[in-house]
């Protein structure tokens, strides 16, 4: 039997006592499903029915992506060039178009979502991309610079990689990059091991143990020579690396032979364009490339012709991002021209078809530059051009991370309200002792004195140097042998001695006037006046 309307109000819902705090919901800002007749461009006639079937068949919420609400971490003052995650999803880094490098714990993160860390690995270079090693200890910056750096989780250097010479011609015989990187990735066999990409046309394996370069691979096409490599990626096994040049994708060996790759093709897309690499995490053999606004799928055993295409995805630095489950696929949009879109939108793709679900905007300005999602955490984050990070989360899907922040409060710094000096009583002079001074203070003042803690020369051993003479132990002996009684004569008497002598056999002045010299007359004293001797 059910009760009443008038009843049930009465009724409570919970019951012990409730605690005060920030709702989960405050800092939430909720994500809107728009709809995709409005957003989706004009597909043609022959991909009308697919993309109506498609969009029928799975939805996002069929796709598990975690878009319902997101959070804003605001740090960078340019745009968020790159983003990486550790393996837990605790620790999140980001760079921008600028030498700044935030480190973000989530932990410790309060509702505020500030930064514990900020690094600068070259003044003035952009970040162009970051990566976790498997085991999260490291990471690896990859700028402008020719030098790739190794840091640890907390910001501390731990290493950095030569420079080559730039005025070598066979980028082989050079034991580092002579232009800025591109890109950068560990070898998923070994966390010591990890591959850098850079504009003068070659690949290099390093060994972070010894920061020292271990094989060079340089990439070449039939039509353009020397190429900037753009990507490159290892698959899931570590056993190859893909790469993309100058419009074109190439796959190479990891242990070598790196003669020539083992597929190639030139025209994968435009030429001169910036194209990423991802792969798909449940297949070994399928990748994805984003370049001159097309996402196409690839399989890397032929590479004459790509399995599916989505074109009419504009933004040339965006990146992609793979689900966990390798179902669907995150594209980041940007803008058509140099004009920034008025709100970030990202479109999620179907993995295997990469026919387009539907267009989701994050109610942000700006484009999306870089996307990253979590496989543990369930997580998108975008960092966007106008220098924030929006991590896109869905309370009933997703765990940890961002969500950890939301609910903490800052710590609240009480500030000190008392007026007037304090006094203690043993301060006054009434009640002070008169204690003795210490000497350890006077004892280090005087060790930091340069007069008085100036230590005496030491003697000079052996022969005189310098115009100091010479001590040896011979001569210390004799001093105490042969002992000077010249202080213990009178002076007086010893002058008296020689008065006789002077005066019978004179010397110096006196003989030389002798036979010259008058006898001196002196005067004879005379009685002054009374009267004068007043005045």
């Amino acid at each position: 039997m059910g009760l009443g309307n008038d009843l049930s109000k009465f009724i409570p819902k919970d019951f012990g006592k409730k605690k005060k705090g920030i709702s989960k919901q405050s800092n939430a800002i909720e994500t809107p499903r728009t709809d995709p007749s409005s957003e989706l461009a004009e597909p043609t006639k022959a991909n009308v029915i697919e993309l109506h079937d498609e969009r029928k068949q799975s939805t996002v919420a069929d796709l598990d992506i975690p878009i319902s609400k997101h959070v804003l971490l605001k740090r960078h003052t340019k745009a968020v060039s790159a983003l990486a995650w550790d393996a837990t999803g605790d620790s999140l880094i980001s760079g921008e178009h600028g030498p700044s490098i935030n480190l973000w714990d989530f932990p410790t993160m309060d509702h505020t979502f500030q930064p514990f860390g900020t690094i600068v690995p070259y003044e003035g270079q952009q970040t162009r991309a970051l990566k976790y090693n498997s085991s999260g200890t490291h990471f690896i910056c990859a700028t402008s610079a020719p030098r790739a750096k190794l840091y640890t989780r907390m910001g501390r250097m731990a290493g950095e990689c030569k420079s080559g010479d730039m005025y070598v011609m066979d980028m082989r015989r050079t034991n580092g990059h002579v232009s800025g990187l591109t890109c950068v990735d560990w070898d998923p066999r070994s966390d010591s091991r990890f591959v850098t990409a850079a504009g003068d046309s070659t690949l290099r394996f390093w060994d972070m143990e010894r920061m020292v370069q271990e094989q060079v691979v340089v990439a070449k096409t039939k039509t353009r020579g020397k190429v900037a490599v753009t990507a490159c990626v290892f698959n899931k096994s570590g056993s190859m690396v893909v790469s993309a040049q100058c419009g074109g994708i190439s796959v190479w060996p990891s242990k070598g032979p790196f003669v020539r790759p083992v597929q190639h093709v030139d025209d994968a897309h435009a030429p001169m364009s910036d194209v990423c690499v991802a792969l798909v995490p449940a297949s070994e053999h399928l990748f994805v490339s984003r370049g001159d606004a097309t996402v196409k799928l690839w399989d890397v055993r032929n590479l004459k012709t790509e399995v599916a295409v989505a074109e009419r995805l504009p933004g040339s630095e965006s990146s992609v991002a793979f689900s966990p489950d390798g179902k669907a696929l995150v594209v980041g949009l940007g803008s058509q021209n140099a004009t920034p879109n008025t709100e970030a939108t990202v479109t999620v793709l179907d993995s295997t078809t990469l026919n387009e679900h539907r267009r989701i905007s994050l109610q942000e300005p700006g484009d999306v530059l870089s996307i990253v999602w979590h496989s543990t955490l369930n997580q998108i984050a975008c960092g966007l051009s106008t220098g924030s990070i929006a991590i896109t989360y869905d309370p009933s899907q997703s765990t940890r991370g961002a969500m950890l922040g939301i609910t903490k409060r800052s710590r609240q710094y009480v500030a000190n309200t008392s007026t007037g000096p304090i006094i203690t009583p043993h301060a006054l002079p009434l009640f002070r002792e008169d204690r003795p001074v210490s000497t350890k203070r006077r004892h280090d003042k005087d060790r930091n004195d340069p007069v008085r803690s100036h230590k005496p020369s030491m003697p000079v051993r052996g022969h005189g140097r310098g115009g100091v003479v010479g001590v040896n132990e011979t001569q210390h002996i004799m001093k105490s042998i042969m002992k000077d009684t010249m202080r213990d004569e009178d002076p007086r008497e010893a002058l008296l001695r020689y008065a006789k002598v002077a005066e019978n056999d004179p010397k110096f002045i006196t003989p030389l006037y002798k036979e010259t010299q008058g006898k001196p007359v002196f005067s004879e004293e005379v009685d002054e006046p009374e009267t004068k001797r007043r005045k």
